[in-house]
């Protein structure tokens, strides 16, 4: 909770620390400083809480120059503990990304690698993993009205230290076709394919099919929404095949000068770091109101039922509903202050994973 705090506080562009080349060439230090209390740091039923101290700091690289952009950050976050100071932790994290904005073919090529330390609520436990990607998104205009755009992706996810969870290894390609409906709105249709492999030798492959719009919804509100139809083929130990409706959605609605409000609505098949597939259905609400230039109010709600499928899920469900309270202050350029109230409450078909959640963080953080 500690670290979503400090990656929550939003930071606006500054003056670079170090300019070259021109301006072509920039570097920023950043970091931040958590102070908060977790009533459950393990997401489960025991509901033990601990005062966490966190502190991230990076450097941020961005060029411009040429045909090829470059963005690149590395960073190190670290988290002490009170009373349960086993879980303490200081985790690396790195990204690079190629970016090319010109010409008739656009697209970026993406890698990162980073360790995480969080409460895993699909296994009620806290865990360690890195994450290793890299992803490759390119879009090329066919005619005025038509383009295509579509990428591939792989990733892995390494557990450390826990012999209960399983490797996670996920390849992914997707291709959408855009029509230019209005100046304001496109019409689009896609399909993607997702293949996972555990390392318990379960593999599932994902097909969906979806259609959609992208830009203007309606007035005032923008972003995209697609909806379509999904199938999992999975074997292993829970074997099965499954179907079912599939959605991605974002939305962003500026109400007023001062008030903007933004949803998503999410439905996709997953696996867990416990080797069993999940059919996931979320939605959130989000509000920002700014008040003055320095300070603004932030609310934030959720809900969503994960369903876990197949033969080794014992039928189990979980219910979650949560929120969030934040007042953000900005004196400058480089230091901002947040102040933050989180709740949040599962119900669960299991007993252990029947849960309440809540805590307090105040933030701390600067961009030079």
């Amino acid at each position: 909770m500690a670290v979503a705090c400090c990656l929550g506080v939003a930071l606006s562009k500054a003056r670079a620390l170090v300019s070259l080349n021109d301006g072509h060439d920039k570097l920023f230090v950043n970091g931040t400083v958590s102070f908060a209390w977790d009533s459950n740091i393990y997401a489960n039923s025991a509901g033990q809480g601990d005062y966490v101290m966190a502190a991230t700091t990076g450097v941020d690289y961005s060029r411009r120059a040429g045909l090829i952009g470059v963005d690149a950050s590395v960073s190190v976050n670290a988290s002490r503990y009170n009373k349960f100071t086993t879980e303490d932790f200081r985790n690396p994290s790195l990204s690079v990304e190629f970016t090319k904005q010109t010409g008739r073919t656009t697209g970026s090529l993406r890698f990162s690698a980073v360790r995480a330390s969080r409460a895993d609520p699909n296994a009620n436990l806290r865990t360690q993993a890195w994450t290793y990607d890299v992803g490759l998104k390119l879009h090329y205009p066919v005619i005025d009205r038509y383009s295509f755009s579509g990428g591939v992706d792989a990733s892995t996810v390494r557990y450390s230290n826990n012999t209960q969870l399983v490797n996670l290894n996920t390849y992914a390609a997707n291709l959408d076709l855009y029509y230019v409906f209005t100046q304001q709105r496109d019409l689009l249709a896609g399909v993607r394919v997702r293949k996972e492999n555990t390392s318990a030798d379960s593999n599932s492959i994902d097909v969906a099919y979806t259609v959609g719009v992208n830009g203007r919804i309606i007035p005032k509100v923008n972003g995209t929404v697609r909806f379509g139809y999904q199938t999992r083929a999975t074997t292993g130990l829970n074997a099965g095949n499954y179907n079912s409706w599939t959605s991605d959605a974002a939305l962003t609605w500026n109400v007023t000068r001062r008030l903007k409000v933004s949803g998503t609505l999410s439905k996709d098949f997953n696996t867990t770091s416990t080797d069993l597939t999940t059919d996931v259905l979320s939605g959130s609400l989000s509000s920002v109101f700014t008040v003055n230039e320095h300070l603004s109010l932030g609310a934030d709600t959720g809900v969503g039922l994960t369903r876990f499928i197949g033969v080794l899920s014992a039928g189990r469900k979980d219910t979650y509903f949560d929120y969030s309270l934040s007042v953000n202050y900005t004196l400058n350029d480089h230091l901002k202050t947040s102040f933050q109230y989180t709740y949040f409450r599962n119900w669960s078909t299991l007993a252990f994973a029947d849960f309440v959640r809540q805590g307090y963080s105040l933030t701390l953080a600067s961009r030079w």
